[in-house]
């Protein structure tokens, strides 16, 4: 290969890269996205590898459930509890909706998590920058929400989520570079 061959290689190569790298940086947040989610839903654990706080205990009036059960025979519970004056802790409302108590995953109604995704790619000297986040008002108040009343986000990567998306990303510019 002469000098000008591998010029013109290595400048195709930059032109690709330059190309394709702010969706192949979406398609790594996407990757991202599906990572936390599948960890927080299954898992209940955060970022770090520690089980979020579990459900709440606190009792409050059942009215306060009204018209957010899942199913109309979870509703119909409710309201027995309230026409009895009984409270419920919003721990028990997820066992009156058949749905685990433990350990906690954020997940009632799957909206909030429908709703994360790639808010921003933007590009830099170095790639791209990629934000996630509640592409809806509702998952973004419900995402920010709960990262406060957890102390920590819900929805930050693991470093192995990370070094997952990161080794994509390699494998597809050594594709372009070697050709």
């Amino acid at each position: 290969m002469t000098i000008s061959q591998l010029t013109a290689r290595i400048d195709l190569a930059i032109n690709r890269l330059d190309a394709e790298i702010e969706a192949q940086a979406s398609r790594a947040g996407a990757d991202l996205v599906a990572l936390i989610t599948q960890r927080v839903v299954q898992t209940g654990k955060s970022s770090e590898g520690s089980q979020f706080s579990p459900y709440s205990a606190q009792e409050l009036p059942a009215f306060f459930y009204f018209n957010r059960s899942r199913s109309g025979g979870a509703e119909a519970k409710v309201r027995a509890k309230a026409k009895k004056k009984e409270p419920i802790s919003y721990k028990e409302f997820r066992q009156i909706n058949n749905l685990n108590t433990s350990p906690k995953n954020f997940e009632f109604t799957g909206e909030m998590w429908r709703g994360l995704g790639v808010l921003q790619v933007q590009r830099s000297q170095r790639g791209a920058t990629v934000t996630i986040g509640g592409r809806t008002p509702a998952a973004a108040e419900k995402i920010d929400w709960n990262t406060q009343q957890e102390g920590k986000s819900i929805v930050a990567p693991s470093k192995q989520e990370i070094e997952i998306v990161t080794a994509n990303l390699k494998k597809w510019a050594q594709n372009i570079v070697n050709g």
